[in-house]
This record gives structure tokens, C-alpha cells and sequence, in this order.
């Protein structure tokens, strides 16, 4: 009776490990902002699901992304302790009000796309303008501060934005400089360039409920075995065909 006790109680321990290691974190992002996370084959790809994915594996968690539109990801993130968010979303104090962040994981900063007979050089030139960005981004509030809250249109997605740029209705975009790079890729619109104007400096991170400080200890050792690694740069070298985008 004594070995079948001890052997139930072993079970038990076994069962109670298995469920803890098969712990389930949600994943809070939007599906639309290549090439850090969209849909190719109905299938979630980019640099950030890659990224999770790997931190997942390093931290023995399951993950499950949920889309959702980008100015959601965080009210669902502070609803659930065990939801994490991840979108290219750029660490800023008024966002750490609401949620913690992980270490910085790419230096993303922020350029400008206009049309290539504009004239646009620097940020004075476009005081005044009609610069559109994604709602709720650190382009929405940049934007915001160079030409005021009546001269900025926000959008959905940035795709929406400089399709707008093109069509005339816009003089400039404030974009993430990987996405506004793959963007302008893709379009191929010989029309529109980049210019760096001086733009802050824009680290990405991923944000975890502030009830959960053991999540984002997992998360942060994660982030440091894959930098020692060198999977920033694989990821860099995949998404953007150069080491240069790679956070150092």
C-alpha cells in the first residue's frame, strides 16, 4: 500500500511538472505590419513570430497568437496576466504606465517617406503638412509634434497610409524604418523615398502584464541565449537582407 501511495504521489508530481511546462501565453499582435508579423499562406509569419516562437522554445512555454488591431494589443495585454503583446511596439514611458516591457530587442527607428519631387529634406519643411501614420504609434505622436493634431491623419496600417502618399492626399509618412523599407519594396513606386530626418531612436519590445514579473524574467533570459546566440542577426539577415537592422 505504502509503494502504491508513493508511486500515485510520483504521478501526481509528474502530471502536476507536465502541466506547468505545457503553461499556454497569448499572443496579442497585429497580423499587419510586415515583415515583423502578417499573413502569407493564412499562415502568421514575420520577424516578431519568429522571434516568439524561439523565445517560447527557450522558456517552455506554448504560445497562441491572437489578431487583433494594433491599438488593442495593449488593453489585452493589461486584462490578462497571461497575455504578452508584440507588434513592433516601441518602449515609451506613457506605455509603461500600463504594462511592463522586455529588454529592447531592435533599434527600429523612425524615417520619412514622401514623394521624390517633394523637396522635403528636414523636419521644418514639414511643419504645416499633412503627414499621415498608423494610429496609436510613436509616427502618430512624432507626427503629432512636427505638424500638429489637425495636420496628422492616422491609419490602420501603414500600407493604408502610403497608399494615401501616392494618391496625393498626403505630403509625408512617418514609418518604422524596416517596415517603411519592405513597404516601399514591395510597392515598387520608383515616386517614393526615404528620408532620414533625424527621428528618435525606436526600440521595439515586448510588453507583459505587470502581474506577471516571473513571464517577463523568462522572456528577458530568452532574449539574452538568442542574442549570445546570434539569432538577431539571422533574423536580420532573413527580414531585411542585412545585418545592419540587427539590435547590438
Amino acid at each position: 500500500m505504502k509503494k502504491f501511495a508513493a508511486l500515485l504521489v510520483a504521478l501526481m508530481m509528474v502530471l502536476s511538472l507536465a502541466a506547468a511546462g505545457a503553461e499556454t501565453v497569448t499572443v496579442a499582435f497585429n497580423p499587419e505590419y510586415p515583415p515583423f508579423e502578417y499573413v502569407e499562406d493564412e499562415q502568421f509569419v514575420g520577424y516578431d513570430v519568429d522571434l516568439i516562437n524561439a523565445i517560447a522554445a527557450k522558456a517552455g512555454f506554448e504560445v497562441e497568437f491572437e489578431a487583433m488591431n494594433f491599438d488593442a494589443v495593449i488593453n489585452a495585454v493589461v486584462a490578462n496576466p497571461d497575455t504578452i503583446g508584440v507588434s513592433g511596439i516601441s518602449i515609451t514611458d506613457e506605455r509603461k504606465i500600463n504594462v511592463d516591457f522586455s529588454e529592447g530587442y531592435i533599434n527600429a527607428g523612425l524615417i520619412v517617406v514622401v514623394k521624390d519631387d517633394s523637396g522635403y529634406a528636414v523636419l521644418d519643411d514639414l511643419k504645416g503638412k499633412k503627414i499621415g501614420a498608423q494610429l496609436g504609434t510613436t509616427s502618430d505622436f512624432s507626427a503629432e509634434e512636427i505638424t500638429g493634431r489637425d495636420n496628422t491623419e492616422t491609419y490602420k496600417t501603414f500600407l493604408d497610409a502610403i497608399r494615401d502618399l501616392q494618391n496625393g492626399r498626403l505630403d509625408a509618412v512617418i514609418v518604422d524604418k524596416p517596415v517603411g523599407m519592405a513597404l516601399l519594396a514591395g510597392l515598387g513606386d520608383d515616386s517614393l523615398v526615404i528620408v532620414d530626418m533625424g527621428l528618435q531612436a525606436d526600440w521595439y519590445g515586448i510588453e507583459v502584464n505587470k502581474e506577471n514579473p516571473e513571464l517577463l524574467e523568462k522572456i528577458n533570459n530568452a532574449l539574452k541565449e538568442l542574442e549570445a546566440e546570434g539569432f538577431y542577426e539571422e533574423l536580420a539577415v532573413k527580414y531585411f537582407s542585412s545585418e545592419e537592422e540587427a539590435a547590438e
